[in-house]
C-alpha cells in the first residue's frame, strides 16, 4: 500500500535555524506539497515577499540573500504554511533582502503636509455631495449613494458601487480557507465609511475615509486614502485593515474592474469569481487562521490568526504608473 509523502522539512521545523536538522532527519522525500488554497495564507508574509522580490529585481546583493531560500526547495515557507517561529524568521530573512536594496522611490507624500493646500474637513466636507479624486487616466468619486464610483476613458470602464468587503467564517487550515457550511458572506461597501479630509493641492487630489465594517463583536476598523495625480495614469489607493478577527477572512471585492486594471503591491492573493452578476475580483486583506496541518496533526499557530495592522497598495487604471 503506497504511503502517503511526509509534510516538507520547512513544516515540521519550529524555526528557520532548525531547518538543516528537520531536513536532515526527514530525509530526501517525496514531500507533500502546500494545499492550493495556501495563497492567501499569512498576508504578512506576503506583502513582504512582494518587497523583497522587488528589491531582488534591482539588486544582486539582495537577491543572492532571497536565493539562499529558494522556493522551490522551499515551498511552505514561501506560500507561509510554516510554524510561527519559522514564519518570524523568514519574516526577517525578507525584511534583511529588502535593506539591501537601494530604497524604492518613496509614496506619494501626504498632500497635507503642502502649504498650499486646500483641506476641506468637518461640516464643510459633509456638505458635499460627491468627492473626485482623480489621475492623469483614471478617477474616483465617492458619494454617499453609489460609494465609489471607478471610471477610466481609455479603458472603457464605468464601474458605481465599485469596491465592496466580504467577511467569512474560516474552517480551514492555513493549507486553505473553508468556508462554514450554509453561511452567506456579510457583505459591506465602501459607501458607509465616512470621509475624513478631502485635500487638494498643485493638482493632487486626495480623499481619506474611515469607518467599521459590521457591527458587534465581529467587526475590522479600516482607512481608506485614494490619491490621484495628474502625472501617473493610475489612482493609488491605500488600504489599512487594523487587526484580524480570528477564525475570519476579509477580502475586498472590485466589481466592474478586470484583474489587468488592479496592480496590488502583493505577490498575488487573489480570485477572479464569474457568476451571473457579472462577476467581482476578490482581493484577501487578512486571514486570520491558527491551524496548521503537518502530517498527522493540527499544529497551532496564533501568530498567524493575529497579524498586526496590514497596509495594501492597489493602483487602479489601464494606464503605468
Amino acid at each position: 500500500m503506497p504511503v502517503s509523502p511526509r509534510s516538507h522539512p520547512d513544516r515540521a521545523a519550529a524555526t528557520l535555524a532548525n531547518l538543516p536538522e528537520a531536513a536532515a532527519a526527514r530525509g530526501a522525500g517525496p514531500f507533500q506539497l502546500p494545499g492550493a488554497g495556501a495563497h492567501d495564507a499569512r498576508i504578512e508574509l506576503k506583502l513582504l515577499q512582494w518587497r523583497a522580490l522587488a528589491a531582488a529585481a534591482g539588486s544582486p546583493r539582495a537577491r543572492a540573500h532571497l536565493d539562499q531560500l529558494p522556493a522551490n526547495e522551499h515551498p511552505d515557507l514561501w506560500a507561509g504554511t510554516v510554524q510561527d517561529g519559522t514564519a518570524r524568521g523568514f519574516a526577517a530573512r525578507l525584511e534583511e533582502a529588502i535593506a539591501l536594496a537601494p530604497p524604492p522611490p518613496p509614496p506619494p507624500a501626504a498632500l497635507l503636509s503642502r502649504t498650499n493646500a486646500r483641506v476641506t474637513t468637518g461640516k464643510e466636507l459633509r456638505k458635499r455631495k460627491d468627492l473626485l479624486v482623480a489621475s492623469g487616466g483614471s478617477r474616483v468619486r465617492f458619494t454617499r449613494k453609489e460609494g465609489l464610483l471607478f471610471v477610466d476613458r481609455e479603458g472603457g470602464l464605468h464601474s458605481s458601487n465599485c469596491l465592496r468587503f466580504e467577511a467569512r467564517t474560516d474552517g480551514g487550515t492555513l493549507d486553505g480557507f473553508v468556508a462554514a457550511a450554509e453561511e452567506r458572506p456579510r457583505l459591506y461597501s465602501a459607501q458607509f465609511l465616512q470621509p475624513r479630509a478631502h485635500v487638494d493641492a498643485d493638482g493632487c487630489t486626495e480623499l481619506s475615509l474611515a469607518g467599521r465594517l459590521g457591527r458587534g463583536p465581529i467587526g475590522w476598523n479600516v482607512e481608506l486614502l485614494l490619491t490621484g495625480d495628474p502625472a501617473h495614469e493610475r489612482v493609488r489607493v491605500q488600504l489599512t485593515i487594523a487587526g484580524a478577527v480570528p477564525g475570519w477572512r476579509l477580502r475586498a471585492r472590485f466589481l466592474g474592474l478586470p484583474l489587468p486594471v488592479i496592480h496590488h503591491e502583493c505577490t498575488p492573493v487573489h480570485e477572479v469569481v464569474e457568476n451571473d452578476a457579472g462577476g467581482f475580483v476578490a482581493f484577501t486583506l487578512v486571514r486570520a487562521c491558527a491551524r496548521l496541518q503537518v502530517d498527522d496533526t493540527t499544529v497551532a499557530v496564533p501568530a498567524a490568526a493575529a497579524p498586526g495592522p496590514l497596509q495594501h497598495v492597489f493602483w487602479l487604471g489601464t494606464g503605468g504608473r
